[in-house]
This record gives structure tokens, sequence and C-alpha cells, in this order.
């Protein structure tokens, strides 16, 4: 079994006060060193974010760690970093495609090369034959010739014939492997459990959308937001129900955003939305309406069809600010969302810096 982090009242008199998700941080990280002691195993980056991760409560880690019944050398836990973590698999798949269709990109040319080749070849025999024409001083003469270009123009058919085929094969070849590398590349951006795009499609789409901004003065909102009490709901239920709710709140945010908005699994229970062109009055509005929506579902055993209660969230917004940096409107947006979580949780907080200034956006506003 998995080495529970220390959460005891002594552990606690350990630490100095701060916020609950910097205390949090904290717990976590010296839980994921011991369990690297444990193990015997070095504390490098890829080994630690492994194990962070896990105790951090990552339900796709924490299911194939609790499911796995060998032991946790490094070699094992490297192999869980690639598959989980890393992006190897993936940038070996694209390659992989890539090279094949390289390949038949290459075939195609050989017999493109090949019936050139051939064309040429023709051109010069008609040179020929024309002279052979004007030379022959006899029907039987002319009759060698015709017998000459009947023979090289079946050849040139034939190539021709021949081309047609490598052709079509080639075509339909190259389609199927940009449809299977166009799949690969998708794969790669998307979040493996909610099918929504994963944390890595998220930092490129935010930067792009902040240029986007800055350069045609559009406004830009991010939310950031978070099932609440999620560990104690996956805890007490199992990482499979824990999964479902995963895929209901996904699902849900994927069904109430429209047009260019795009939703990304950011890590763990934490989920982020971005709605490009979009001020922040509107950003709040849409904030709330995904709270409520999420807040109306109900999670249900799919086994034993028993209702298991309902899952809500807390949420924090924030306006892009011309000039700032993706990683401050982040900040912003994250800690907009930690005070939604101290006041109460299922609600939404508009970050310091938006047009409408800051505090809990209530029913009543919106």
């Amino acid at each position: 079994m998995a080495k529970p982090v220390d959460t005891t009242e002594e552990s606690k008199k350990k630490l100095p006060a701060m916020p609950e998700s910097i205390e949090r941080a904290q717990q976590v990280a010296i839980a994921a060193l011991e369990r690297l002691e444990n193990l015997h195993l070095k504390p490098v980056p890829h080994l630690y974010e492994l194990w962070y991760r896990y105790y951090e409560g990552d339900p796709e880690i924490v299911r194939a760690v609790d499911n796995y019944q060998g032991t946790f050398d490094e070699n094992t836990c490297l192999k869980m970093y690639k598959r989980y973590l890393g992006s190897t698999a993936r940038d070996e798949a694209v390659r992989k495609v890539s090279d094949q269709v390289q390949m038949a990109i290459t075939e195609l040319a050989q017999a493109l090369g090949t019936v050139k080749s051939a064309t040429s070849e023709y051109g010069e025999n008609l040179d020929e034959v024309t002279e052979k024409i004007q030379q022959a001083e006899s029907l039987e003469d002319l009759g060698d010739v015709v017998s000459i270009i009947i023979a090289d123009t079946k050849k040139m058919v034939e190539k021709n014939q021949q081309l047609e085929g490598q052709l079509e094969t080639s075509v339909e070849q190259v389609s199927e492997l940009k449809k299977n590398l166009d799949n690969v590349r998708k794969e790669a951006l998307t979040d493996g459990l909610t099918g929504v795009a994963n944390r890595k499609a998220f930092d490129k789409n935010i930067s792009d959308l902040v240029e986007e901004s800055l350069q045609n003065q559009t406004p830009l909102v991010l939310m950031m937001l978070d099932i609440d009490f999620f560990k104690k709901f996956n805890d007490a239920y199992g990482h499979q129900i824990g999964d479902q709710v995963l895929k209901l709140v996904a699902r849900t945010l994927v069904e109430n955003v429209k047009g260019r908005d795009i939703v990304a699994r950011y890590g763990g229970e934490e989920f982020a939305v971005l709605l490009p062109e979009t001020p922040a009055a509107a950003g709040l509005k849409v904030a709330d309406m995904l709270r409520r929506s999420v807040e109306s579902k109900e999670v249900v055993n799919k086994t034993s069809n028993e209702a298991l209660g309902r899952i809500t969230l807390s949420l924090g917004v924030a306006e892009y600010i011309q000039g700032e940096g993706v990683s401050d409107m982040i900040e912003r947006a994250d800690a907009a969302l930690y005070v939604s979580k101290k006041t109460g949780r299922n609600r939404v907080t508009a970050a310091e810096g938006t047009n409408l200034g800051e505090g809990v956006i209530n029913d009543s506003r919106l």
C-alpha cells in the first residue's frame, strides 16, 4: 500500500502557519521525498514528480500505483512516468507515423522518376523514328518503323498504367497515414481520462490567445475551477467513482461552452476554461452558469444505481490585463479560486484587476 501523507497534529506543528494550499503542497512534497527514500530511489525530477502527483491525488497515477503488484524500482517508476506524465510514447508514435508518410512519399517520387525516365526515352525514340521515316525507301522500311512506334507506345502505356496503380495506392496510403498522424497529434494534446484538452494543450492555447489579445486588443477570460472536496469523495467511494466525477464535470463544461472556448484539465481535479473575445462581465456569467450546471448533476454509481449526491465547483475568473505575462494571469485566476474555496466553496470569485473589481459573484448579482 502507498504510504499516506502525514497529516497528524504533530506533523502540522512542524509546519509554519500558511494558507491551506501551501501547507498541503508541503505535506505532499514531504511524503513524495519520504517515499523515494523508503524505496531507495534518488530524488531526481522525474521520480519526484511521479510520487508528488501520486500523493497529490492524480486519479490515473493513484490507480496505477495502487493496482501495481510488483516492486517499485527505478525502472518501474520510470515506465509509469513515461506513460502518465512524459510525452515520450506519444512523440515516438508521431515519429513512427511521420516516417511512414515519408516512406510513402519516397516510393511515389521513385515511381514518378521511373515514368519521367521512360517518357524521356520515348521522346528520344520518336526522334529516331522521325529520321527513319525520312530515310525510308520502301513500304517494308515504313512497316519496320511503324512496328517500332507500336512497341515503344505499348511500353509507354504499360508504364502509365503502372504509375496510375502506384499513384492510387500511394494516395490511399498517404491519406490513411495522414489520418493516423492527425489522431496521434490530437491524442498528444488530449487528457486521456476526460477527453478535454490536457495541460500541454492549455499552455499552448493560453499563450496563443494572450498574443492574439495583445495584437487585436480583444478581451480574454481565464477560469480556474476546482471540484469541491474531491479527495474526500474519491476516498469515500473509490477511484472509479472519482474518475466518473471527473468525466461528468468535463462533459458538463464542454456542453456549456461554445465557439472558440477551450476546456482543459489543468491537473488532478482542477480544470481551466479559456474564453477568447469575452469581457469580464460575460465571463463571470458563464462561470456561474457552469457552476450551477455542475451542481444540478447527481452522481450515480453505475454499478449499483445508487445516488451518491451532488458535486460543486469553486471558480476563480480573471480577465487578461494588456501587457501582463501568462503566468501572472494564471496566478490571479488561481488566487481568486483560492478565495472561493476559503469563503465557503461553490461560488465564483472575480480576480483582482478585473473591470468589475474583486468579490464573490452570488446568484443575485447575475
